[in-house]
């Protein structure tokens, strides 16, 4: 009985997926970490002709190149992840969710915030997103810091 199309592409994928195994996979980018904060909207602010959100969960991953990095990982593969990173509370929790896991090559300028994007969330919907970021470029002693990163990590990389 000859394989339909779908067969053959599923058995293409898994084929890739299987030699993804053991793979390293340098991650170089944006790292920043994603806030979910969830709840339900049930007035009007008087204030304003705003919805009010009473923040029911939250919750916090690991976003932009930390989320290709977490992707890499789930693969079956291994992933170092080069970026920069503040020395604030934020950057304290991306290095806890990729320790053990994910390889660090993260570089911390002290005074520079982690990025940190907020997304407020109600019945599946965003409402609002807050951005926390200094979006100009990093000093020139971290862009070389960065650089170094990179070259130390990618002779440990597929």
């Amino acid at each position: 009985m000859p394989f339909s199309a779908h067969d053959t592409a599923e058995r293409l994928l898994a084929q890739h997926l299987a030699a993804f195994a053991g793979v390293t996979v340098l991650v170089l980018g944006d790292v920043m970490l994603d806030r979910y904060v969830h709840g339900d909207v049930r007035r009007i602010s008087p204030e304003a002709p705003i919805p009010v959100l009473r923040a029911r969960t939250r919750r916090a991953v690991l976003g932009g190149a930390g989320n290709v990095a977490e992707n890499a990982v789930a693969l079956g593969g291994r992933a170092i992840l080069v970026g920069v990173i503040g020395d604030d509370a934020a950057a304290g929790e991306i290095t806890s969710a990729i320790a053990g896991r994910i390889g660090d090559a993260l570089v911390r300028v002290p005074g520079r915030p982690t990025t940190v994007k907020t997304r407020f969330m109600s019945g599946g919907h965003q409402m609002l997103r807050l951005d926390e970021e200094e979006a100009g470029p990093a000093p020139p002693d971290a862009e070389a810091r960065l650089l170094a990163a990179y070259r130390a990590a990618l002779p440990g990389a597929d």
